[in-house]
């Protein structure tokens, strides 16, 4: 079995100076397979990409442009059985999602792999989190786009790359949103998440993965936080959209300023999308109140990857309608 693995840096691809600092460094990348073979054995035939070596929350569009045409170097001339891809835990959630609109249709698993600590420290996840990717390489137990990460006290895990929440201050846990992970590894078996559904066609963006762009800088999407107390920007006509987060019952305040804004929104023409509602649960009636200012809330989704499919879709000259649509709750897009 032929694998390729492309080292990009972050934690797993660091070591510490003797002056405590963490840094990237190019020899990290030989010494995960080399503690991969020696306590696993040499039943995998390895290539190795190396496009860059940052720490994660350095990544910008033109690192990632670059993975993106490395990944199709490799699809279309290697033609591996599987991808691991090693990166940092800082943007981890970022790179899972575009490259999961991106490659959603991949014939063959692509892996994204980190480490909360530095190899050589025991208390790091990072070789049994690669040693899971490859599991399920070698288990052809899905294909697309994944991330898999074991946190502590858990079994190790598959994660669609799409679905991934964003990361809670002091942890280096990954989750899905609302449990949603593909499967996990209980000792060696894998076992799929019977709960776990993807509508495929919210996530393919693109028929081909061809000349994709990415803009430097995602300016037309404006991103809002809820909290206590807070005022709402001017908008202008360079905003092309607006991804509003809820707090976690899918609720946002009711005031003046949001109507106002949202009204706003709607005479320049600018879409405003609302993450966080859950579909399960009864609807406070915040809910109906900003419903009928023309916000739209999303199905279940990870605000990194809507923000993503925006970034994505606006760089591409896409239809955000269109787009976001797909990953609307059916029956509220046909009411608003």
């Amino acid at each position: 079995m032929r694998v390729c693995t492309i080292f990009t840096g972050g934690t797993i691809g660091s070591r510490v100076s003797l002056e405590g600092v963490i840094s990237p460094h190019s020899s990290m990348a030989y010494r995960l397979l080399e503690c991969y073979t020696r306590q696993y054995g040499t039943d995998i035939d390895f290539c190795i990409e190396e496009p860059f070596q940052i720490l994660s929350e350095n990544l910008s569009s033109e690192n990632l442009l670059h993975l993106i045409n490395t990944l199709l170097n490799v699809l279309n001339k290697v033609k591996p059985d599987g991808i691991i891809i090693t990166h940092g835990t800082d943007t981890l959630q970022y790179t899972a999602a575009v490259l999961g609109y991106i490659f959603a249709e991949a014939d063959v698993p692509i892996v994204i792999v980190s480490s909360n600590y530095v190899l050589d420290d025991s208390r790091a996840n990072g070789l049994i989190n690669f040693k899971s990717a490859l599991d399920f390489i070698k288990g052809d137990y899905g294909k697309g786009v994944f991330v898999s990460y074991q946190n502590t006290g858990d079994m190790p895990t598959i994660h669609c790359g799409t679905r991934l929440q964003p990361p809670e201050a002091f942890s280096d846990s990954v989750y899905s949103v609302s449990q949603s992970w593909f499967g996990k590894f209980d000792n060696g078996k894998f076992i799929t998440n019977k709960q776990f559904y993807r509508n495929t066609e919210q996530y393919k963006l693109f028929s081909s993965a061809e000349e994709i762009k990415l803009s430097k800088c995602s300016n037309q999407i404006l991103r809002i936080n809820p909290y206590p107390g807070m005022g709402y920007p001017e908008l202008t006509e360079n905003i092309k959209v607006v991804l509003h987060e809820s707090y976690h019952s899918g609720t946002i305040a009711i005031s003046q300023q949001l109507e106002e804004f949202a009204a706003r929104a709607q005479k320049l023409n600018i879409p405003i999308y609302l993450t966080g509602l859950s579909m399960n649960e009864a609807m406070y009636e915040t809910v109906e109140k900003y419903r009928s200012f023309g916000i739209l809330p999303l199905e279940e989704s990870s605000v990194i990857s809507q923000y993503c499919k925006l970034w994505l879709a606006l760089s591409n000259n896409l239809d955000i309608i269109k787009v976001m649509n797909r990953s609307a709750a059916l029956d509220w897009v046909k009411k608003c």
